[in-house]
């Protein structure tokens, strides 16, 4: 019998409805990811996957598809209702519910097989995912799976993304690092015995991408590079980040080609 229970890290309502033409996942990666963490950590049917930040569910669905025991959850209600409508679209119509990852997880003590958590990691505290990774995580132990979306230093997204950050730090600010994050987890669980596997590439695919599309997600969200920053330096770096880009690329709206690719990162912890 499925069992689903979704929530997240971030809100991300006022993105639901296009967040996954912004920083959606084809299936076939979707697919890919899935088949690598089955093979990394062993999962089998009847193990439980906890699922941090499912999102939309676009790139979840498939992890939900491998195994009889699921949970998932994130804190976005809008995001949540997508995934539902996925789910009742492909004959799971149970329903989801809302958690924040930085509360305590939705899953009972030693009940979990493998926890994955993609492209959010670095939202969570990380003393925080030690202790909910130990509470969670069955005897005589688990897996912790991260994933993320990785790009060349000279690919679109990643010069926009570099620019922002030095723009943002011309204003006094420096945005936090998503690979900081995950490292400081990672580090921890170490620490306390885990085995880190050999990272893996899931998968490789080429997309286009218009310099617009950075500048309008950043606009759409609260902050930048993960901070909170006030309105008028947001909107300075913005506009200096307009400006850069025209320049470096002739348009802001000319899409470009995008090399992006979804690596694994996992570790296995001891539990006593």
């Amino acid at each position: 019998m499925l069992q689903l229970a979704v929530s997240s890290c971030v809100l991300y309502d006022d993105q639901a409805t296009h967040f996954d033409e912004r920083a959606g996942i084809p299936i076939q990666v979707a697919e890919a990811v899935a088949d690598a963490v089955v093979s990394i950590t062993g999962l089998g049917e009847g193990d439980l996957l906890l699922d941090i930040g499912t999102g939309t569910g676009s790139l979840s669905l498939p992890l939900v598809r491998r195994t009889s025991r699921y949970i998932g959850f994130d804190r976005s209600p809008a995001m949540v209702e997508v995934f539902r409508e996925l789910l009742s679209g492909v004959g799971f119509g149970d329903p989801v519910h809302v958690a924040d990852g930085n509360e305590r997880w939705p899953a009972d003590d030693r009940s979990v097989a493998v926890i994955f958590c993609a492209r959010a990691l670095h939202h969570l505290d990380p003393a925080h995912v030690v202790a909910e990774t130990r509470r969670v995580l069955r005897a005589p132990g688990g897996w912790l799976v991260a994933g993320r979306v990785r790009r060349p230093p000279d690919s679109p997204k990643s010069e926009m993304r570099r620019r922002m950050r030095q723009l943002l730090e011309a204003q006094g600010y420096r945005g936090r690092s998503g690979d900081a994050g995950a490292e400081a987890v990672f580090g921890a669980l170490e620490r306390l015995g885990g085995r880190r596997a050999e990272p893996r590439v899931a998968s490789r695919w080429t997309t286009r991408h218009r310099p617009a599309d950075s500048i309008a997600a950043w606009e759409g969200k609260s902050g930048l590079a993960g901070i909170d920053v006030p309105a008028e330096v947001k909107a300075r770096v913005l506009a200096g980040l307009r400006g850069w880009a025209a320049e470096r690329f002739g348009s802001i709206d000319a899409p470009l080609p995008q090399e992006e690719a979804f690596e694994i990162a996992a570790i296995q912890i001891p539990i006593d």
